[in-house]
């Protein structure tokens, strides 16, 4: 490999920093006009015109709206897969911004305008590198749709892309996410699980409906649940290990239309979350136990348990990349190794099949008094974050490439 004139992380900021508005203005045209998960046309035309005008070949209909794009750089070097994903939410905006949504309802509530407009921006500067002849290595680009939700066939736009075929000759992946807790430009990442695995809950409890003055003579469907949810608060506490982590939120109670009327039966929906298979199968298994308890009592339970996204689980080989090569970049104090979230990420189903790592960068303005989180109508991003997004995503892959030239 020709290390002759190596790329520098002073480079890599300059040329970020010198596209900062396209940057920026890419994610404004984006943020105006929000798609929802498999509907992202607008925004996959959007990369695919900028590809193009860089000359970079630009596959569309991946995984029905996703686009992938090829850098070719050194032949001898490795290939890295930087991903971003591209779905809004169903959300209505209330920040009242010049470049606010302009389809009511809708909002990229969780920064995914972001990501794609700071991966366009490292492909832009990745493509510059490989023109001179300086890229040890080749780039995937993975705009992907749809990691909000799923389709009809239970697969979000991460796990179609894997089923299609865009990793099978990339050696490792790359993914980034905002973090509205963190101060603009800060990265935090971890090796090891850094997502949880998300399983949706649905229990439908049956006992015997009739009259509120006459209890005696049904079987009240809402007394059975309040003991399934109590002996569900006890799985955590007292069948799980405590050294490990699982979290089980019911949030939902649907029983009854009349105060007078004892009901038929009551639905019950939530959320478990893991970070090992162990636990995810445990959890399962014990919110199964739980139902027991109404069978007992002369009732039925029905339980539905469907597995949502699997736990994100970063490589440490990858991830050390990551830290040594934004460190260089940024300084010290500006990267940190940040704790596991429960919350879950569909870019799991990429690190299941090559090793990589998912990072995080802090979009939280310094003069502002109070955090605009993800998926509420005011969340917001300090812009000035956004070239540092692509630097990072381009020192990152370039670290791994040296690191693991082949």
């Amino acid at each position: 490999m020709n290390n002759l004139n190596p790329i520098t992380p002073e480079e890599i900021m300059a040329r970020a920093k010198g596209i900062e508005n396209q940057i920026i203005g890419w994610r404004r045209t984006i943020h105006k006009q929000p798609e929802l998960s498999f509907t992202e046309v607008k925004t996959a035309r959007l990369v695919q015109s900028v590809l193009n005008d860089l000359g970079i070949e630009a596959e569309t209909g991946v995984a029905k709206t996703g686009v992938v794009g090829r850098i070719e750089g050194q032949t001898a070097g490795p290939t890295v897969g930087l991903r971003a994903d591209m779905d809004a939410l169903p959300i209505q905006e209330e920040n009242g911004t010049e470049f606010d949504s302009e389809i009511p309802g809708l909002m990229h509530a969780c920064g995914h305008d972001c990501h794609t407009a700071m991966l366009m921006g490292a492909a832009t500067v990745l493509k510059s590198f490989a023109d001179e002849g300086r890229l040890p290595g080749s780039i995937q680009l993975l705009f992907q749709p749809s990691e909000e939700n799923r389709d009809d066939e239970n697969l979000s736009g991460g796990e179609r892309m894997v089923n299609e075929g865009v990793l099978d000759d990339v050696d490792a992946v790359f993914g980034m996410h905002v973090n509205p807790t963190a101060l603009a430009g800060e990265i935090t990442t971890r090796p090891g699980p850094i997502m949880a695995a998300g399983d949706m809950v649905e229990v439908t409890i049956r006992g015997k409906g009739g009259h509120g003055a006459s209890p005696h003579m049904a079987n009240d469907p809402l007394v059975l649940q309040a003991h399934f949810m109590l002996a569900v608060q006890n799985i955590v506490s007292r069948r799980l290990d405590p050294l490990e982590a699982g979290v089980i939120s019911l949030a939902t109670i649907h029983g009854g239309e009349a105060m007078n009327v004892i009901p038929e039966s009551v639905t019950i929906t939530g959320t478990m979350r893991s970070f090992t298979p162990e636990t995810r199968k445990l959890l399962q298994a014990e919110v199964r136990r739980a139902a027991k308890v109404v069978e007992a009592l002369g009732g039925e339970a029905d339980v539905r348990i469907v597995e949502w996204y699997p736990s994100t689980i970063n490589d440490a080989a990858a991830t050390q990349a990551v830290f040594d090569a934004t460190k260089k970049m940024l300084g010290e104090d500006k990267v940190t190794e940040t704790k596991p979230r429960m919350g879950g990420e569909d870019f799991s189903y990429m690190l299941q099949q090559v090793p990589g790592c998912y990072l995080t960068l802090g979009v939280k303005g310094a003069d502002w008094d109070r955090t605009h989180m993800v998926h509420t109508p005011t969340f917001r991003v300090d812009e000035a974050a956004l070239p540092i997004g692509t630097a990072a995503m381009v020192a990152s892959a370039v670290e791994w490439m040296v690191q693991n030239g082949k």
